[in-house]
């Protein structure tokens, strides 16, 4: 037999054995494929050769698995890919095993058992690895050893990190200790048992033995209120270098070993200046440095002047000569250990000077000048914001603007209009714009480019966007509901609101209640119920909303709703509802916008939403009540034969306006009409003739006399 291999399929093998150490099972494992018998002669491949000519490829595959003998793996016949000679073709392969073809030799047939990374390396390590090893095994055995001897240093570190929280520990023995370790927090041993309790977070066991619980560092705010609130007393270790002499005692220094190094020498840096402008610094402190002569050597390269620092949030950058913006990463190694030694003290004598400045300047003195808000005032200014905002990240403003609500900025004399707020971890900001800007402009703004005097007021507007203007039957806060016009298409208007903090997807207002809306005759609780109707009903408990049962007493078996992730497919990224009773099959069928949002908001169960999607398909009466004959048009009479070719036409007869043209009725309508009788000839009618007799209905009836006399 002559069996052509796919040179498609074994090119799409050949990419995916390129890509597979990229790709990891859900064990984080690569899977190898070690030969377990290579068939070559006749009476070998026989019965693998009837099966594959005969397309039974399952079967092919059970077979081929009766030629394992569980023996240990062969290291010099194990890969990363079945496909190894020329022409190989992959039959078939399942979690176990696979079946490669090559139709030279007569046809031979090799079989794969499927193993694991870890398999190939236990292995490995029983065994030893022979000289004669495939070099995908030779390199997983380099790769193990590389990441053993990173493991081994990680534990140092670990074992460093340890030492040093001990040490802490030790000095605030009745504290839990929150200790600072890149970007997170980490807290271990019985502090460790105690805050997961607390905190509901889960305990791991990075060092054995040895209990810990981590958070990132920007959870802060969120984590230390709930132990302070249960009763403890928290100690925070921010930031802790790690000693010299541990740098110093390495021997050899890797690629990646100088890249850890110059981030710890851009952390120190940063760590130092902002321990002496401000842990905490929320506004922009910025250093002078044009009279100080200080040279950079960039990571390209070339050497600059610095002109001044900035310090934001505790993140450093610099303005060279030719005021150029540079981040700490574009500094050389050397410069950023030369700056971490002068600049520190550069920066604590600038801080003193004016501290100088301001004590002896009259405390009576009045400047007719606007006066930026000092660090108090911020801080206290963001935490009242904060405190405002609750738990939401972003707030609406929508009553802001030139009319309402007009911020000045201490930065130019311009009138700012605010329209959004942002919380961050330790910072807040607005989004706004100012007369002269297009629509699509957005500037953004810092409490220290406010001026103080507008600070009440911004907290007051902000208080005022968050509040409640209704709460639904479901205990959700609705706020920031309102109506805007569409900035692409005059005339057109959106409605637009905030549940719980989480903006909904904006639905267009019908011309009326534009009009109604403007005018206060209707207000924002019913032209929310009216555009998101699902948001406004009572929410389904879990029993209620998977009860599959039908207004007839029958029961769905299955009931699934899923996006079509197929590209090939026509519904490609639509929601799809497919539906099974007894043996019984319906297709696939996609859900409009409503029949989404009642699923997903659960205002219905999974029965009543399947009636709404394929009731038709079901055979329900309650499918067809909503097809209706026009009551303002004589009753037609509807007409429905069968054609020879066996199909059914439905037509229909408007007195002496004339008859309609004949429809085919499907299946299912043929089904309900006959057979379940669910559906009456004058709801078909409805269904698949109403526009035509409608036209029928409006048209004038032509004498003969005039149709031949001109």
């Amino acid at each position: 037999m002559d069996v052509k291999p796919s040179v498609k399929q074994e090119d799409a093998i050949r990419e995916k054995a390129k890509s597979m150490p990229e790709e990891k099972t859900a064990k984080k494992s690569e899977v190898y494929y070690s030969s377990v018998a290579y068939l070559q002669f006749e009476d070998d491949t026989k019965v693998l050769s009837d099966l594959h000519r005969k397309g039974h490829v399952n079967k092919l595959l059970k077979e081929a698995a009766n030629y394992d003998q569980g023996d240990a793996i062969e290291l010099n016949r194990t890969f990363k890919s079945p496909l190894q000679n020329r022409g190989d073709d992959l039959v078939k392969e399942d979690k176990n095993y696979a079946v490669v073809y090559n139709n030279s030799v007569g046809g031979t047939y090799e079989v794969y058992r499927k193993v694991t990374e870890q398999n190939v390396e236990q292995n490995i390590k029983r065994y030893g690895l022979p000289d004669n090893a495939t070099q995908d095994v030779k390199e997983l055995a380099q790769s193990t050893s590389k990441k053993e001897k990173s493991l081994s240093a990680k534990e140092d570190a670990a074992s460093s990190m340890l030492k040093q929280y001990d040490s802490m520990k030790a000095k605030h023995p009745d504290a839990m200790l929150l200790f600072r370790s890149g970007d997170f927090y980490m807290i271990y041993r019985d502090d460790a048992v105690k805050a997961s309790k607390i905190l509901d977070l889960s305990l791991t066991q990075k060092t054995k033995g040895i209990d810990m619980i981590s958070f990132p560092h920007h959870a802060l705010d969120m984590y230390l209120p709930k132990l302070i609130r249960a009763g403890e007393r928290v100690a925070i270790c921010d930031q802790l270098e790690m000693p010299r002499k541990e740098k110093v005692e390495l021997s050899k220094t890797t690629k990646a070993e100088v890249s850890d190094n110059a981030k710890d020498l851009r952390d120190n840096l940063a760590s130092k200046i902002v321990e002496t402008v401000g842990k905490n610094n929320h506004h922009a402190f910025v250093l002078p440095l044009a009279d100080k002569a200080l040279n950079a050597e960039t990571t390209r390269g070339e050497n600059t002047e610095l002109a001044k620092m900035q310090v934001l949030r505790g993140r450093v950058t610099f303005i060279d000569s030719e005021d150029n913006k540079l981040q700490l990463r574009d500094l050389k190694a050397n410069t950023i250990q030369q700056l971490t030694d002068t600049l520190p003290s550069i920066a604590k004598a600038y801080l003193e000077s004016i501290k100088s400045k301001e004590a002896v300047s009259h405390p009576t003195t009045q400047s007719t000048v606007a006066q930026a808000a000092t660090t108090e005032q911020q801080q206290k200014f963001i935490d009242d914001i904060k405190a405002a905002m609750g738990s939401s990240k972003m707030v609406v403003l929508p009553d802001f603007g030139t009319k309402k609500g007009v911020v000045a900025g201490t930065d130019e004399d311009k009138g700012i209009s605010l329209n959004r707020v942002y919380a961050w971890n330790d910072n807040v900001s607005f989004a706004g714009s100012v007369p002269s800007d297009d629509a699509s402009k957005r500037r953004y703004y810092h409490p220290e480019n406010i001026r103080p005097e507008f600070y009440d007021y911004l907290i007051s507007e902000v208080k005022r966007a968050v509040a409640p203007q209704l709460i639904t039957e479901n205990g959700q806060k609705v706020t920031s509901a309102n109506m805007f016009e569409s900035p692409k298409q005059e005339g057109k208007y959106f409605f637009y609101a905030r549940l719980d903090g989480v903006g909904l997807h904006p639905k267009a207002v019908k011309e009326a209640d534009v009009e109604a809306f403007m005018k206060q005759e209707i207000s924002v609780k019913d032209m929310f119920a009216k555009y998101y109707p699902t948001k406004m009903a009572k929410q389904l408990s879990k029993e209620d909303f998977d009860n599959t049962k039908l207004s007839d007493g029958r029961e769905l078996t299955t009931f699934r709703v899923y996006k079509q992730r197929n590209e090939d497919k026509p519904l490609f990224g639509e929601y799809l509802l497919y539906a099974e009773m007894g043996d019984k099959r319906f297709h696939a069928t996609p859900l409009t916008h409503d029949q989404l949002d009642m699923y997903f908001d659960r205002t219905q169960s999974k029965g009543q939403l399947a009636e709404k999607v394929i009731g038709e398909q079901l055979h329900l009466k309650s499918a067809y009540e909503k097809y209706k004959l026009p009551e303002n048009i004589p009753t037609p009479e509807v007409r429905i034969r069968k054609v020879p070719e066996g199909a059914w036409l439905i037509s229909a007869n408007v007195g002496n306006k004339g008859q309609t043209a004949e429809k085919k009725l499907s299946n299912n309508d043929q089904y309900s009409l006959f057979k379940s009788k669910t559906a009456t000839k004058e709801q078909l009618g409805a269904k698949y003739l109403m526009e035509d007799i409608k036209e029928l209905s409006q048209s004038h009836l032509v004498s003969r006399s005039q149709g031949l006399k001109r």
